[in-house]
Parts: C-alpha cells; structure tokens; sequence
C-alpha cells in the first residue's frame, strides 16, 4: 500500500472540519473558518514557496542548457562550473534525462567551441561526469554524435567537417585515457 505524504492528510481532514462546521448549522464566522483552515494554510504557503523555488532552479537549469546547445560561451562556463562542483550531481543521479541533457551539451559544446581554454573547461567537466560514474554514458553520447556527424560527412562531402570529427574522435580518446588513469592500480589491465 502506498504511504501519502501527512500534508494530505492534514488537508482532508482540516477541509473536511470546515466541511462539517457549516453543515452542522452553527453559524460560522470569518474568524472561526480562518482558524479551521489556518493549519491547511501553515502547510501551503511553504510548500508552494519550496516548488516555486525548485521550479526556477529548474527553468534556470534549462535556459543554461539551451544557450550551451547554442555554444554561448559564458552558458558553458556557467555550466561546466556547476558540474565541476557537482552542484547538479543529485539532480544527475536522480533524472537521466537531464544527465543526458547536460552530457550531450558538453559534447555539443566541445564540437563547436574554438577557443582552447573553454574547451579544457568543457574537458573537465567530462572527466567530472565520469568521476561520478557516468563514462559509459558520456561514452554512448560522444558515439552517437559522431555517428551523425560522419553521416552528414559522407552524405553531402562536407569536407568543413572532418576537423570536428577529428576533434571528436580526439576527445573520446582522451576520455577513456582519462577514466583509465583515474581507476585504481588493481583493476588496470
């Protein structure tokens, strides 16, 4: 059976004395509905503040991402900073989609960027999203973006485009020697 949270409760059974006082006859007054809604009300206002707080994280979380995508370079900065900290781990842990989102934005951002000191940033970061134990899905991005980008290669012979294939391909190396140098002494092969 599942367990609801006690602010329902409280919520039902507080409506339902409200419910109960003016079905019962008694004239109600202002005052004495107050009071009967009054600890509903000392639920709701902390709760809707805490979930108007998380939402802006998120739409925050969200906007960052979206200018990353675009290669906005302060958006990687910004974004690569959060991930060094590991400010976004729990969120990373909990939602995959959002890890996902945050990996394939550093990927996308290491393909576009020109400048060599965000891409060691970009890098880091990377190695960060490895440390916490999600190379293999950074792994899976860098592959599946390079699959795209040599398709669009081989079908329209964008020449233009095998610097940021090699760029790519470079980086997933790079990864891999990074996560191996970076796992104990005993499980190296």
């Amino acid at each position: 059976m599942k367990r609801l949270p006690a602010f329902v409760f409280l919520f039902v059974s507080t409506a339902g004395f409200g419910q109960s006082l003016a079905a019962s006859g008694t004239e109600t007054t202002g005052w004495a509905l107050f009071r009967s809604y009054a600890p509903l009300l000392a639920v709701l206002i902390p709760l809707v503040t805490y979930l108007t707080a998380q939402y802006k994280d998120w739409r925050s979380a969200q906007g960052t991402l979206n200018k990353a995508f675009q290669g906005e370079n302060d958006a990687v900065v910004y974004m690569t900073h959060k991930v060094q900290h590991n400010e976004w781990k729990r969120r990373m842990k909990r939602a995959p989609g959002f890890r996902r989102e945050v990996i394939t934005a550093l990927c996308l951002a290491w393909s576009v960027q020109r400048l060599d000191y965000i891409k060691a940033l970009i890098f880091d970061a990377l190695l960060c999203v490895g440390q916490q134990g999600y190379a293999d899905e950074t792994q899976f991005v860098l592959d599946k973006l390079l699959r795209q980008y040599q398709q669009y290669h081989e079908r329209f012979e964008a020449a233009e485009f095998s610097g940021v294939i090699g760029s790519m391909e470079q980086l997933k190396v790079a990864l891999a020697a990074g996560e191996a140098e970076r796992a104990p002494k005993n499980q190296r092969v």
